[in-house]
Protein backbone atom coordinates (compact mmCIF):
# COMPACT_ATOMS: atom_id res chain seq x y z
CA UNK A 1 0.00 0.00 0.00
CA UNK A 2 2.84 2.17 0.89
CA UNK A 3 4.68 1.83 -2.58
CA UNK A 4 1.51 2.47 -4.38
CA UNK A 5 1.17 5.66 -2.36
CA UNK A 6 4.56 6.83 -2.72
CA UNK A 7 3.95 6.14 -6.95
CA UNK A 8 1.13 7.86 -7.21
CA UNK A 9 2.45 10.68 -5.34
CA UNK A 10 5.30 10.64 -7.52
CA UNK A 11 2.90 10.60 -10.26
CA UNK A 12 1.36 12.90 -9.62
CA UNK A 13 3.55 15.91 -8.05
CA UNK A 14 5.99 15.18 -11.02
CA UNK A 15 3.58 16.90 -13.68
CA UNK A 16 -0.49 16.69 -13.03
CA UNK A 17 -0.53 18.97 -9.36
CA UNK A 18 2.26 20.86 -10.54
CA UNK A 19 0.56 22.21 -13.47
CA UNK A 20 -2.80 22.64 -11.58
CA UNK A 21 -1.37 24.32 -8.81
CA UNK A 22 1.21 26.65 -10.18
CA UNK A 23 -1.29 27.44 -13.21
CA UNK A 24 -3.61 28.48 -10.61
CA UNK A 25 -1.60 30.47 -8.61
CA UNK A 26 -0.38 32.33 -11.80
CA UNK A 27 -3.99 32.61 -12.99
CA UNK A 28 -5.05 34.34 -9.71
CA UNK A 29 -1.94 36.77 -9.59
CA UNK A 30 -3.22 37.91 -13.53
CA UNK A 31 -6.96 38.06 -11.84
CA UNK A 32 -5.90 40.20 -8.44
CA UNK A 33 -3.43 42.33 -10.94
CA UNK A 34 -0.91 40.91 -8.81
CA UNK A 35 -1.93 41.17 -5.12
CA UNK A 36 1.10 40.28 -4.07
CA UNK A 37 2.04 44.28 -4.35
CA UNK A 38 0.23 44.73 -1.62
CA UNK A 39 1.44 43.05 1.05
CA UNK A 40 3.33 45.93 2.86
CA UNK A 41 -0.44 47.31 3.31
CA UNK A 42 -1.55 43.87 4.05
CA UNK A 43 1.35 44.03 7.41
CA UNK A 44 -0.28 47.31 8.02
CA UNK A 45 -3.71 46.34 8.48
CA UNK A 46 -2.51 42.89 10.64
CA UNK A 47 -0.77 45.23 13.02
CA UNK A 48 -3.52 47.58 13.02
CA UNK A 49 -6.78 45.74 13.75
CA UNK A 50 -6.68 43.93 16.98
CA UNK A 51 -9.04 40.99 15.02
CA UNK A 52 -7.13 40.89 12.06
CA UNK A 53 -4.11 40.04 13.83
CA UNK A 54 -5.87 37.28 15.65
CA UNK A 55 -6.49 35.67 12.55
CA UNK A 56 -3.22 35.95 10.92
CA UNK A 57 -1.72 34.69 14.11
CA UNK A 58 -4.21 31.74 14.63
CA UNK A 59 -3.20 30.79 10.26
CA UNK A 60 0.24 31.46 10.69
CA UNK A 61 0.22 28.67 13.77
CA UNK A 62 -1.68 26.38 11.50
CA UNK A 63 1.01 26.89 8.58
CA UNK A 64 4.36 27.72 10.60
CA UNK A 65 4.94 23.99 11.74
CA UNK A 66 7.67 21.96 11.45
CA UNK A 67 7.30 21.92 7.58
CA UNK A 68 8.82 25.18 7.74
CA UNK A 69 12.14 22.92 9.61
CA UNK A 70 11.63 19.31 8.33
CA UNK A 71 9.65 20.19 5.02
CA UNK A 72 12.37 22.61 3.78
CA UNK A 73 15.12 20.00 4.91
CA UNK A 74 13.68 17.33 3.01
CA UNK A 75 12.89 19.26 -0.11
CA UNK A 76 16.61 20.21 -0.56
CA UNK A 77 17.76 16.90 0.56
CA UNK A 78 15.87 14.94 -2.03
CA UNK A 79 15.76 17.75 -4.64
CA UNK A 80 18.57 19.49 -4.49
CA UNK A 81 19.13 23.57 -3.91
CA UNK A 82 16.75 24.64 -6.21
CA UNK A 83 13.98 22.74 -4.91
CA UNK A 84 14.25 26.12 -2.47
CA UNK A 85 13.50 28.27 -5.32
CA UNK A 86 10.27 26.24 -6.41
CA UNK A 87 9.59 26.36 -2.95
CA UNK A 88 10.08 30.74 -2.85
CA UNK A 89 8.06 31.02 -6.39
CA UNK A 90 5.27 28.58 -4.74
CA UNK A 91 4.98 30.91 -2.08
CA UNK A 92 4.97 34.28 -4.10
CA UNK A 93 2.43 33.31 -6.54
CA UNK A 94 0.11 31.47 -4.00
CA UNK A 95 -0.05 34.86 -2.12
CA UNK A 96 -2.41 35.69 -4.53
CA UNK A 97 -4.27 31.98 -3.97
CA UNK A 98 -4.33 32.90 -0.27
CA UNK A 99 -5.84 36.72 -0.63
CA UNK A 100 -8.77 35.19 -3.16
CA UNK A 101 -9.69 32.01 -0.70
CA UNK A 102 -10.14 34.34 2.45
CA UNK A 103 -11.25 37.25 0.45
CA UNK A 104 -14.05 34.59 -0.55
CA UNK A 105 -14.45 33.01 3.21
CA UNK A 106 -15.06 36.32 4.84
CA UNK A 107 -17.43 37.29 1.74
CA UNK A 108 -19.86 34.18 2.18
CA UNK A 109 -18.89 33.15 5.58
CA UNK A 110 -22.15 32.08 7.71
CA UNK A 111 -23.13 31.87 11.40
CA UNK A 112 -21.71 28.41 11.62
CA UNK A 113 -18.40 29.64 9.86
CA UNK A 114 -16.98 29.77 6.63
CA UNK A 115 -14.28 28.26 4.04
CA UNK A 116 -14.40 26.47 0.74
CA UNK A 117 -16.94 23.82 2.29
CA UNK A 118 -20.01 26.60 2.52
CA UNK A 119 -19.09 28.49 -0.58
CA UNK A 120 -19.60 24.93 -2.73
CA UNK A 121 -22.65 24.18 -0.44
CA UNK A 122 -24.41 27.63 -0.42
CA UNK A 123 -23.02 30.00 -3.37
CA UNK A 124 -21.84 27.62 -5.63
CA UNK A 125 -24.91 24.58 -5.12
CA UNK A 126 -22.45 21.73 -4.84
CA UNK A 127 -23.71 20.40 -1.50
CA UNK A 128 -22.04 16.96 -1.56
CA UNK A 129 -18.72 18.18 -3.01
CA UNK A 130 -19.05 20.65 -0.14
CA UNK A 131 -19.47 17.60 2.22
CA UNK A 132 -16.80 15.79 0.78
CA UNK A 133 -14.58 18.97 0.98
CA UNK A 134 -15.39 19.02 5.06
CA UNK A 135 -14.77 15.31 5.12
CA UNK A 136 -11.35 15.61 3.78
CA UNK A 137 -10.03 18.25 5.59
CA UNK A 138 -11.55 16.72 8.70
CA UNK A 139 -8.98 13.61 7.44
CA UNK A 140 -6.10 15.93 7.45
CA UNK A 141 -6.64 17.64 10.42
CA UNK A 142 -6.70 14.37 12.22
CA UNK A 143 -3.31 12.55 10.01
CA UNK A 144 -0.87 15.24 8.53
CA UNK A 145 -2.23 17.96 10.45
CA UNK A 146 -0.94 16.69 13.78
CA UNK A 147 1.30 13.41 12.43
CA UNK A 148 3.41 15.55 10.97
CA UNK A 149 3.85 17.84 13.96
CA UNK A 150 4.65 15.01 16.94
CA UNK A 151 6.56 13.13 15.18
CA UNK A 152 8.78 16.21 14.87
CA UNK A 153 8.81 16.99 18.39
CA UNK A 154 9.51 13.40 19.25
CA UNK A 155 12.28 13.12 17.45
CA UNK A 156 13.91 16.01 18.37
CA UNK A 157 13.37 15.88 22.14
CA UNK A 158 15.25 11.87 21.74
CA UNK A 159 18.05 12.89 19.63
CA UNK A 160 19.10 16.10 21.16
CA UNK A 161 17.79 15.61 25.36
CA UNK A 162 17.35 11.52 25.38
CA UNK A 163 13.11 11.82 25.96
CA UNK A 164 11.53 8.66 24.94
CA UNK A 165 9.73 9.50 21.94
CA UNK A 166 6.42 7.86 24.49
CA UNK A 167 7.28 10.54 27.14
CA UNK A 168 7.47 13.26 24.50
CA UNK A 169 3.77 12.03 23.17
CA UNK A 170 2.20 12.42 26.38
CA UNK A 171 3.38 15.58 27.01
CA UNK A 172 2.79 17.45 23.62
CA UNK A 173 -0.69 15.84 23.53
CA UNK A 174 -1.83 16.75 26.74
CA UNK A 175 -0.67 20.32 26.22
CA UNK A 176 -2.97 20.28 23.18
CA UNK A 177 -5.42 18.59 25.15
CA UNK A 178 -5.58 21.61 27.09
CA UNK A 179 -5.84 23.94 24.98
CA UNK A 180 -8.36 22.25 22.83
CA UNK A 181 -10.77 21.52 25.60
CA UNK A 182 -10.98 25.56 25.94
CA UNK A 183 -12.52 25.98 22.50
CA UNK A 184 -11.76 28.91 20.12
CA UNK A 185 -10.94 31.97 22.66
CA UNK A 186 -8.24 29.29 23.77
CA UNK A 187 -6.77 28.41 20.88
CA UNK A 188 -6.41 31.60 19.11
CA UNK A 189 -4.92 33.18 22.56
CA UNK A 190 -2.56 31.00 23.05
CA UNK A 191 -1.96 31.26 18.50
CA UNK A 192 -1.24 35.49 19.79
CA UNK A 193 1.32 34.61 22.48
CA UNK A 194 3.21 31.56 21.25
CA UNK A 195 3.26 32.71 17.27
CA UNK A 196 5.43 35.81 17.45
CA UNK A 197 8.18 34.68 20.25
CA UNK A 198 8.98 31.32 18.41
CA UNK A 199 9.44 32.86 15.35
CA UNK A 200 11.72 35.63 16.68
CA UNK A 201 13.50 33.31 18.77
CA UNK A 202 14.24 31.10 15.37
CA UNK A 203 15.00 33.80 13.16
CA UNK A 204 17.57 35.03 15.60
CA UNK A 205 19.34 31.46 15.71
CA UNK A 206 19.12 31.53 11.43
CA UNK A 207 20.76 34.96 11.41
CA UNK A 208 23.39 34.09 13.60
CA UNK A 209 23.98 31.09 11.10
CA UNK A 210 23.80 32.98 8.03
CA UNK A 211 25.99 35.65 9.27
CA UNK A 212 28.58 32.99 10.84
CA UNK A 213 28.56 31.43 6.72
CA UNK A 214 28.48 34.76 4.68
CA UNK A 215 31.37 33.60 2.54
CA UNK A 216 29.22 30.82 1.30
CA UNK A 217 26.11 32.46 0.86
CA UNK A 218 26.80 33.88 -2.87
CA UNK A 219 27.62 29.90 -3.77
CA UNK A 220 24.40 28.97 -2.16
CA UNK A 221 22.13 31.50 -4.24
CA UNK A 222 24.11 30.35 -7.20
CA UNK A 223 22.86 26.44 -6.42
CA UNK A 224 19.45 27.66 -5.97
CA UNK A 225 19.22 29.41 -8.91
CA UNK A 226 21.19 26.99 -11.34
CA UNK A 227 20.16 23.87 -9.90
CA UNK A 228 16.66 25.16 -9.98
CA UNK A 229 16.85 25.97 -13.72
CA UNK A 230 19.07 22.51 -14.64
CA UNK A 231 16.81 20.56 -17.23
CA UNK A 232 19.10 17.51 -17.18
CA UNK A 233 18.63 14.21 -14.83
CA UNK A 234 21.15 14.71 -12.11
CA UNK A 235 20.62 13.06 -8.96
CA UNK A 236 19.10 14.50 -6.33
CA UNK A 237 20.31 15.57 -3.27
CA UNK A 238 21.85 18.26 -1.38
CA UNK A 239 24.44 18.57 -3.86
CA UNK A 240 22.99 17.61 -6.95
CA UNK A 241 19.03 18.19 -8.64
CA UNK A 242 17.43 18.85 -11.55
CA UNK A 243 14.34 20.76 -12.91
CA UNK A 244 11.48 18.08 -12.36
CA UNK A 245 13.36 16.65 -8.92
CA UNK A 246 13.27 20.20 -7.69
CA UNK A 247 10.46 21.17 -9.05
CA UNK A 248 8.31 18.51 -7.49
CA UNK A 249 9.78 18.48 -4.16
CA UNK A 250 10.28 22.65 -4.21
CA UNK A 251 6.48 23.00 -4.74
CA UNK A 252 4.85 20.26 -2.86
CA UNK A 253 6.97 21.50 0.27
CA UNK A 254 6.00 24.66 -0.65
CA UNK A 255 2.41 23.99 -0.65
CA UNK A 256 2.51 21.74 2.92
CA UNK A 257 4.33 24.69 4.54
CA UNK A 258 2.04 28.03 3.42
CA UNK A 259 -1.05 25.61 2.49
CA UNK A 260 -2.12 27.94 -0.48
CA UNK A 261 -4.48 26.30 -2.59
CA UNK A 262 -5.94 23.68 0.23
CA UNK A 263 -8.25 26.35 1.43
CA UNK A 264 -7.85 25.66 5.22
CA UNK A 265 -6.84 29.73 5.29
CA UNK A 266 -10.17 30.39 4.55
CA UNK A 267 -11.52 28.50 7.45
CA UNK A 268 -10.18 31.14 10.13
CA UNK A 269 -11.03 34.17 7.49
CA UNK A 270 -14.27 32.79 7.86
CA UNK A 271 -14.72 33.63 11.44
CA UNK A 272 -13.10 37.60 10.85
CA UNK A 273 -15.20 40.85 11.53
CA UNK A 274 -13.46 42.43 8.91
CA UNK A 275 -14.55 43.60 5.42
CA UNK A 276 -13.48 40.81 2.94
CA UNK A 277 -10.49 42.52 1.50
CA UNK A 278 -9.01 44.07 4.58
CA UNK A 279 -9.36 40.36 5.94
CA UNK A 280 -7.92 38.81 2.33
CA UNK A 281 -5.03 41.20 2.49
CA UNK A 282 -4.42 40.08 5.87
CA UNK A 283 -4.25 36.46 5.67
CA UNK A 284 -2.04 36.51 2.11
CA UNK A 285 0.62 38.00 4.73
CA UNK A 286 0.76 34.54 6.57
CA UNK A 287 2.01 32.68 3.17
CA UNK A 288 4.59 35.56 3.12
CA UNK A 289 6.07 35.44 6.06
CA UNK A 290 5.87 31.86 6.19
CA UNK A 291 7.49 30.86 2.95
CA UNK A 292 9.25 33.67 1.24
CA UNK A 293 10.90 34.72 4.52
CA UNK A 294 10.78 31.52 7.42
CA UNK A 295 11.80 28.90 4.30
CA UNK A 296 14.00 30.84 2.57
CA UNK A 297 16.24 31.87 5.51
CA UNK A 298 15.70 28.08 6.71
CA UNK A 299 16.55 27.00 3.06
CA UNK A 300 19.76 29.35 2.69
CA UNK A 301 21.03 28.01 6.36
CA UNK A 302 20.95 24.40 5.93
CA UNK A 303 22.63 24.98 2.09
CA UNK A 304 25.18 27.22 3.37
CA UNK A 305 26.28 25.03 6.26
CA UNK A 306 26.69 22.19 3.94
CA UNK A 307 28.96 24.38 2.02
CA UNK A 308 30.87 25.67 5.06
CA UNK A 309 31.43 21.64 6.52
CA UNK A 310 30.10 19.23 3.97
CA UNK A 311 30.50 16.37 6.49
CA UNK A 312 28.58 17.85 9.05
CA UNK A 313 25.31 16.17 7.50
CA UNK A 314 26.67 12.81 8.07
CA UNK A 315 24.79 10.77 10.44
CA UNK A 316 21.76 13.04 9.89
CA UNK A 317 18.10 12.02 8.29
CA UNK A 318 17.06 14.19 5.03
CA UNK A 319 14.78 15.57 7.54
CA UNK A 320 18.07 16.48 10.17
CA UNK A 321 19.89 18.99 7.84
CA UNK A 322 19.06 21.80 9.83
CA UNK A 323 19.86 20.05 13.00
CA UNK A 324 23.15 19.26 11.78
CA UNK A 325 23.50 23.46 10.88
CA UNK A 326 22.11 24.51 14.39
CA UNK A 327 24.65 21.91 16.06
CA UNK A 328 27.61 24.36 14.83
CA UNK A 329 26.01 27.67 17.30
CA UNK A 330 27.91 27.15 20.70
CA UNK A 331 26.38 25.81 23.76
CA UNK A 332 22.62 25.74 22.96
CA UNK A 333 22.14 25.63 19.17
CA UNK A 334 20.53 22.47 19.05
CA UNK A 335 18.57 22.73 22.35
CA UNK A 336 17.33 26.20 20.97
CA UNK A 337 16.41 23.74 17.80
CA UNK A 338 14.58 21.95 19.53
CA UNK A 339 12.37 23.95 21.68
CA UNK A 340 11.20 25.77 18.28
CA UNK A 341 10.61 22.65 16.85
CA UNK A 342 8.42 22.14 19.51
CA UNK A 343 6.96 25.32 19.43
CA UNK A 344 5.97 25.70 15.66
CA UNK A 345 4.99 21.76 16.18
CA UNK A 346 2.56 22.33 18.87
CA UNK A 347 0.80 25.89 17.82
CA UNK A 348 0.50 24.19 14.59
CA UNK A 349 -1.37 21.38 16.21
CA UNK A 350 -3.29 23.46 17.97
CA UNK A 351 -4.18 25.76 14.86
CA UNK A 352 -5.04 22.63 12.70
CA UNK A 353 -7.56 20.95 15.49
CA UNK A 354 -9.47 24.69 14.80
CA UNK A 355 -9.73 23.81 11.18
CA UNK A 356 -10.66 20.28 11.88
CA UNK A 357 -13.26 21.49 14.57
CA UNK A 358 -15.16 23.49 12.09
CA UNK A 359 -15.24 20.46 9.35
CA UNK A 360 -16.64 18.44 11.85
CA UNK A 361 -19.11 21.51 12.66
CA UNK A 362 -20.01 21.46 8.88
CA UNK A 363 -20.00 17.48 8.35
CA UNK A 364 -22.61 16.98 11.82
CA UNK A 365 -24.44 20.07 11.38
CA UNK A 366 -26.68 19.98 14.75
CA UNK A 367 -25.21 16.71 15.92
CA UNK A 368 -21.80 18.57 16.10
CA UNK A 369 -22.27 19.51 20.01
CA UNK A 370 -22.27 14.98 20.25
CA UNK A 371 -19.65 14.66 18.20
CA UNK A 372 -16.90 16.72 18.87
CA UNK A 373 -16.25 15.40 22.42
CA UNK A 374 -15.53 12.28 20.63
CA UNK A 375 -13.38 14.13 17.71
CA UNK A 376 -10.96 15.95 20.68
CA UNK A 377 -10.19 12.48 21.82
CA UNK A 378 -9.69 11.18 18.76
CA UNK A 379 -7.16 13.91 17.56
CA UNK A 380 -5.10 13.69 21.04
CA UNK A 381 -4.71 9.77 20.37
CA UNK A 382 -3.43 10.98 16.89
CA UNK A 383 -1.11 13.38 18.57
CA UNK A 384 0.16 10.97 20.31
CA UNK A 385 0.44 7.97 18.08
CA UNK A 386 2.67 10.41 15.75
CA UNK A 387 5.53 9.75 17.85
CA UNK A 388 5.72 6.43 16.59
CA UNK A 389 5.26 6.65 12.97
CA UNK A 390 7.94 6.93 9.98
CA UNK A 391 8.11 10.19 9.07
CA UNK A 392 8.87 9.41 5.78
CA UNK A 393 5.58 7.52 5.42
CA UNK A 394 4.08 10.37 7.03
CA UNK A 395 4.88 13.09 4.51
CA UNK A 396 4.08 10.69 1.73
CA UNK A 397 0.34 10.30 3.54
CA UNK A 398 0.96 14.20 3.68
CA UNK A 399 1.07 15.20 -0.40
CA UNK A 400 -1.62 12.55 -0.76
CA UNK A 401 -3.99 14.27 1.21
CA UNK A 402 -2.77 17.69 0.08
CA UNK A 403 -4.64 16.15 -3.63
CA UNK A 404 -7.52 15.64 -1.93
CA UNK A 405 -8.18 19.15 -0.64
CA UNK A 406 -6.60 20.94 -3.78
CA UNK A 407 -9.10 19.85 -6.71
CA UNK A 408 -11.83 21.12 -4.93
CA UNK A 409 -10.99 24.58 -3.56
CA UNK A 410 -9.51 24.88 -6.88
CA UNK A 411 -12.50 24.39 -8.64
CA UNK A 412 -14.21 27.34 -6.07
CA UNK A 413 -10.98 29.75 -6.92
CA UNK A 414 -11.74 29.52 -10.26
CA UNK A 415 -15.46 29.76 -10.71
CA UNK A 416 -15.41 33.07 -8.52
CA UNK A 417 -12.20 34.61 -9.36
CA UNK A 418 -13.61 35.14 -12.72
CA UNK A 419 -16.27 37.12 -11.21
CA UNK A 420 -13.86 39.21 -8.89
CA UNK A 421 -11.48 40.58 -10.51
CA UNK A 422 -10.74 43.79 -8.11
CA UNK A 423 -8.30 43.80 -5.35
Amino acid sequence: MYEFIKNFNAFCWSGPMLIILLSTHILLTVRSSVVQRKVLKGIRLSLGREHGFSILAATLAATLGTGNIIGVSTAIALGGPGALLWCFATGFLGMATTYYECLFAAEHKTEHGGGPMYILKNVLGKKYLGFIYALFLLLVCLGTGCLTQSNAVADSFNKTLGIHPVVTGLLVSLIAGFVIVGGKKSIMKVCERVVPVMCIVFIICCVYLLIRNAYYLPESIYLVFSRALTPGSAAGGIAGGSLMIAARYGIARGLFTNEAGLGSAGVFAGTSSLPPKEQGLISMTATFWDTIVICTITGLVIISSYLANPASIEGYSVGGYLNAAFSSIPYAGNLMLCLSIAGFAVSTIIGWFFIGEQAASFIFGAQKDRALPYIKALYVFMVFSGCNFSLEKIWEVADTFNLLLIIPNVYVLIRLSAQNTQT
